[in-house]
């Protein structure tokens, strides 16, 4: 039997860039990296790019030119199969589908939690169907929301820029500032409603993307002396005294990143990693807290050789 499926290798992939960029040899993908068309498929570089499927297979995407894009490699491990929303260079996008394919947006925060996880627009004037989106946002809500809480320690900080950098990172969350003189700053990154796993993950990659920069750039470049990255979940009628507790669970020295028990209830694949591994302490809620220690790989490697 004859079939006409598409496959991805070297040969489709430059007529896919040629249908996306014409005759040009460098662009940036939708998160913004630079991929180099010679680089295709090269981990080794620091432009390498591949194809993705927009709507991942997983969730019955297609291999066809519309349901393909062009992304550094990074940017490809980073959105993986997530769906609809997931983070990419430290940006929050998801997958909206548009008349008869999908495309990747940048997520705007006041879409946050659009209930509208179909991505059709809705049309308010049809009765029965601004009815049910209003029933689907009740559902959201009535979820029992988690009060999230990131808290950075870092001691003896020689750049401020370190803050902003921070700040960009978790561009959409509430940030507030705790200082000594620069010898010791804590940061905290607050939000206070977060119904959906979905939430959870996006806190959870900005964390590890975070630890993977101090811990094979800043902290080697001497930008900061030593640091530690606490997440925490509360649950939302314990909202008020959470917020005595931000200062999570003190490990100066270690260089490492923390998650409670609540993140791991929360998070699949947080608990699929901690499997078997005991907890090192307890957050000031009385939590158990693990040690994440996670990273990026490729983003690692990457920032090893911008230090030599």
């Amino acid at each position: 039997m004859k079939t006409n499926a598409m496959v991805i290798n070297h040969e489709t992939a430059m007529s896919l860039w040629s249908k996306r960029y014409g005759k040009a040899s460098k662009v940036k993908d939708f998160a913004g990296r630079e991929i180099l068309k010679a680089a295709y498929n090269n981990r080794n570089s620091e432009y390498g790019w591949n194809i993705d499927h927009i709507l991942p297979q997983s969730k019955g995407g297609k291999t066809t030119d519309s349901n393909l894009i062009c992304c550094h490699i990074l940017s490809n491990d980073e959105k993986a199969d997530k769906f609809p929303c997931f983070s990419a260079n430290g940006k929050q996008f998801e997958i909206l589908k548009v008349e008869n394919h999908y495309e990747v947006r940048l997520k705007s925060a006041e879409h946050k939690f659009s209930a509208n996880t179909n991505n059709d627009v809705i049309n308010f004037y049809d009765a029965s169907a601004g009815i049910r989106f209003f029933k689907t946002l009740k559902g959201i809500q009535n979820k029992r929301p988690f009060v999230g809480t990131v808290v950075i320690k870092l001691y003896s900080v020689r750049a401020i820029a370190i803050l902003d950098f921070i700040r960009n990172i978790f561009y959409d969350k509430m940030i507030s500032f705790d200082s000594n003189n620069y010898d010791e700053i804590t940061v905290y990154v607050v939000d206070y409603n977060m119904p959906q796993k979905e939430d959870t993950a996006d806190m959870i990659e900005k964390c590890i993307v975070l630890n993977t920069y101090f811990s094979h750039y800043f902290v080697p470049m001497d930008e900061v002396s030593s640091f530690n990255i606490f997440y925490g979940e509360h649950r939302e009628e314990d909202r008020q005294s959470s917020l005595t507790s931000q200062n999570g669970y003190n490990f100066r020295g270690k260089n490492s990143l923390y998650i409670n028990k609540l993140v791991v209830d929360s998070n699949d694949t947080a608990a699929t990693d901690l499997d078997g591994e005991r907890a090192v302490g307890q957050d000031y809620m009385r939590y158990d807290v693990f040690e994440y220690n996670y990273i990026k790989t490729q983003l690692s490697k990457n920032l090893d050789r911008q230090i030599k």
